[in-house]
């Protein structure tokens, strides 16, 4: 029998950079598993805030993007992971601590340039470098690049 979770994360952007959390040896997006009664949205901005340490009041939804699905193997049960992901921007600044949170297994957070996403991505998993074609070929990104990415 299959087992189903949902969860909720973010591709983070501020000024021309994304923000990624390293987990388990991949470079990945903040993102976890949603409880009871809390929306999709709301998710996202707690475990963005949970798994990097920047304020939740500092974090703000753009749009939402398309959903990823993968499967994984945990104690002999396959498990089906659904995973509803948002454009947030940082509102804060850059000398905002970011703090991983270790019991995740999360070592580090950083901001990367967007000139520096292929060296990110040859160490991510498949379904992240799947939501970041996305982002960077949808209208959206498209249009208002100039005003996103200024710095």
């Amino acid at each position: 029998m299959n087992s189903k979770i949902k969860a909720a994360g973010g591709l983070v952007i501020k000024d021309d950079k994304i923000l990624f959390i390293n987990k388990n040896g991949k470079w990945d997006l903040p993102k976890g598993k949603m409880e009871p009664g809390v929306n999709k949205r709301n998710t996202a901005i707690i475990e963005i805030s949970e798994e990097t340490g920047l304020p939740e009041n500092q974090l703000s939804i753009l749009k939402k993007l398309i959903p990823t699905h993968h499967k994984k193997q945990i104690e002999g049960k396959i498990i089906e992971k659904k995973t509803y992901w948002y454009l947030v921007e940082f509102k804060g600044d850059f000398t905002a601590p970011l703090v991983p949170d270790q019991d995740e297994g999360i070592t580090e957070c950083r901001w990367f340039y967007f000139d520096e996403l292929m060296l990110v991505l040859e160490e991510s998993h498949e379904r992240i470098r799947y939501l970041l074609d996305y982002f960077l070929n949808m209208p959206f990104y498209k249009k208002n690049r100039p005003q996103l990415f200024s710095a």
